[in-house]
């Protein structure tokens, strides 16, 4: 019997910097996402999604950047609708991975990575600790705007979303929450 899982992705944008300072994060293209796996290929490899996700960084000051999820639980993702009881309906975040690139390579996950909620982050750019300025090649964290420095502040996202079989059939739902925050 064919399982069927639908998966719906929603996005939050988030800046932090002190005064005087300018940050900003602005979503270009992908703000919501589907997968449907309506097939025994997509449960077993997943669903890839490439440059489903946009976005563009602007700074005044040396900046990190990082992505978590967020759902009712912590680390599981929400079940919206169940369609049997078959299965478990905890549904870990990591079963989403996410690939960030951007035109000059800087991103520090240039491979799939699997998702963690928001309290332990996944750093594209920086480290929770002060970080030395990077002005060019992988976590290149300089000032800048897309419009100058558009191979350094620009990204696309990749989602790859691989299920399994072992999960209730039914509609799951979380919250993919970039943050961008002054380094401090």
């Amino acid at each position: 019997m064919l399982r069927s899982y639908r998966f719906i992705l929603l996005f939050l944008l988030f800046t932090s910097s002190l005064a005087g300072q300018t940050l900003d994060i602005s979503i270009t293209r992908g703000t919501d996402l589907d997968f449907t796996f309506n097939t025994i290929q997509k449960y077993i490899n997943g669903v890839i999604v490439a440059n489903a996700t946009e976005f563009l960084i602007e700074s005044s000051a040396q900046w990190d950047l990082y992505v978590g999820t967020q759902t009712n639980t912590p680390g599981q993702w929400d079940l919206l609708t169940s369609y049997a009881s078959a299965g478990s309906n905890i549904i870990p975040v990591s079963i989403l991975e996410i690939r960030a690139a951007s035109p000059a390579g800087t991103s520090q996950q240039a491979a799939f990575v699997p998702l963690q909620d928001i309290s332990n982050p996944v750093y594209l750019i920086g480290s929770g600790a002060d970080d030395l300025l990077t002005t060019t090649g992988v976590g290149t964290n300089a000032p800048g705007d897309p419009v100058n420095d558009a191979f350094t502040h620009r990204f696309r996202i990749d989602y790859r979303l691989v299920p399994g079989m072992n999960y209730t059939p039914g509609v799951y739902s979380l919250t993919v929450v970039f943050t961008l925050a002054e380094d401090l």
